[in-house]
């Protein structure tokens, strides 16, 4: 099942707010007059501090991680181009399964002008992501670590693996396990033709 998308503030604030965070929206909480030393400055002609207002919704895109091979990717360089983002873990057993026999052959055939960005996530450990390309044939592409799952978050990606397919302009779809190397290479085709 194909989840269409489009990455706008008010998804990300949608998101933010499903997720225990203030939305864009959400009223700042209001100093209590009660609380000490609010009192205290008002009545001593010191103005009290304003609440700040929430910060607005980044974009998924505003991340810069270390890759794999040692470099770094700024996340933000891939805003305006047709990527497939591959969520993966080295210690997941069918993204390892999934990923020797049709993501690396997806990887191989896809269409000009579309690329496959690896996020290698939920993990410390560099040697096993590092197997994890060697073994899996994957290692043609360029794969950031996503230690913590922050970029995992900001994609919405709950759980391994899992696909996201960016169209240049902004929109795209979402797909989890079980595709095979010509779902990918099809939808790949999908974000070269739009």
């Amino acid at each position: 099942m194909r989840r269409g998308f489009q990455w706008t503030a008010g998804m990300m604030a949608a998101g933010l707010a499903l997720a225990g965070c203030a939305s864009a929206d959400a009223e700042a909480p209001q100093a209590d007059a009660s609380e000490p030393g609010v009192a205290e400055s008002a009545a001593a002609g010191t103005p009290s501090p304003s609440p700040s207002e929430p910060a607005a919704p980044e974009s998924p895109f505003a991340f810069e991680a270390e890759t794999v091979a040692g470099g770094t990717l700024d996340g933000e360089t891939l805003r305006g181009r047709d990527v497939i983002l591959w969520f993966w873990a080295p210690w997941c057993p069918t993204c390892m399964v999934e990923g020797k026999e049709h993501v690396s052959e997806a990887i191989a055939e896809l269409p000009e002008g579309v690329e496959m960005v690896g996020i290698a996530g939920r993990s410390d450990d560099v040697g096993a992501m590092e197997e994890f390309l060697e073994w899996t044939g994957t290692g043609d592409v360029t794969h950031v670590m996503d230690m913590d799952g922050a970029i995992w978050e900001a994609f919405g990606v709950l759980q391994q693996p899992a696909f996201v397919f960016v169209n240049d302009d902004g929109t795209g779809t979402r797909a989890g396990a079980g595709l095979k190397a010509e779902d990918i290479l099809e939808r790949a085709e999908e974000l070269a033709g739009s």
